[in-house]
Parts: C-alpha cells; structure tokens; sequence
C-alpha cells in the first residue's frame, strides 16, 4: 500500500481533492470553504503532492522569490502518521510512520534548491514537528522570533 504512493511534482490537484483532503484530517482551511481554500492551488510556486490512486494523502507546498523559499504548507495524512498523536490535525507532522512525510520533504528541497532557493524556511509548531523537520535537513534558527496576524477558523493555541 505505501509503496504505491506516488510523490507528483505541481500535479493537478482538483478543488474536490484538496478539499476533501483537508476535511478528512481536520486542517483548518476546510473552515474557509472549498472555493476559498482552493485558492492555494494557483497561487503556490511550488507543490508536492502524495497520492494513493487518485486520492491527495499529502502536500508540500512553498512560495518562492527567487533567493529564498517559504514552505506554507506540509501536511500529511493522518493514517499515514501513524498512531497515538497528540494532536490528530493532517497540518500537523508529529510523525512519519511510512516515510511519505520524508520523501516528500526530500522532492520539495530538491525543487526548491534546483529552482535557486538560497534560504528555506518553515513555521512549525513547537514540541510537536521538530522531530520530522530536522530529519530532512531543517535546522532551528535561534534568536529569530516570529510575529503574525492569523485569520484563519480555528488554529492550534496554547
């Protein structure tokens, strides 16, 4: 089974597909609507894309500016994680059970470097994602503090 997961480069992804991918593992988009959360789809430079068949049980995507790269999204199925998560929300990486996590993050690094990326970055949730970033090559940048403005329906909050 997981070795027919097939790991696509800006593959076409319906608004069906990712819809039904995000309401399957509670991301929080699913809140915004298909037709608002679909928007993504058009607007990322880059999109890795993990399928069983026809069925999205993953994607990677970054926006990308010509020196650096920001992954804004990197989520997961969660019968692909595994069991016993905290959390139990697909935006969410706690683990890689079957390795599709890895071989996605290995695909989207290599565009990203092949298209020029300089820089790589990605907002993860503290205590709970380290483990699988640092396990493709991510490192923490200490002395960086990070300030937002979230709107989306529902995050995860402390």
């Amino acid at each position: 089974m997981i070795d027919e997961v097939r790991i696509l480069v800006n593959p076409k992804i319906t608004a069906d597909q990712l819809y039904s991918f995000y309401e399957r593992n509670d991301i929080c988009e699913e809140g915004l609507g298909k037709e608002v959360a679909s928007r993504v789809l058009k607007h990322s430079s880059l999109i890795v894309g993990a399928f069983e068949g026809d069925k999205l049980v993953g994607i990677a995507r970054a926006m990308f500016d010509g020196c650096s790269a920001n992954i804004s999204e990197f989520s997961l199925e969660l019968k692909h994680q595994g069991e016993g998560l905290k959390y139990d929300n697909g935006s969410l990486l706690e683990k890689d059970s079957h390795g599709i996590g890895k071989r996605m993050g290995k695909v989207l690094i290599e565009e990203l470097f092949g298209m020029g990326a300089t820089f790589i970055d990605y907002y993860l949730v503290e205590d709970c994602e380290e483990g699988f970033f640092q396990s493709i090559g991510f490192e923490h940048n200490t002395g960086h503090l990070v300030y937002y403005i979230d709107r989306r329906p529902y995050v995860l909050r402390k």
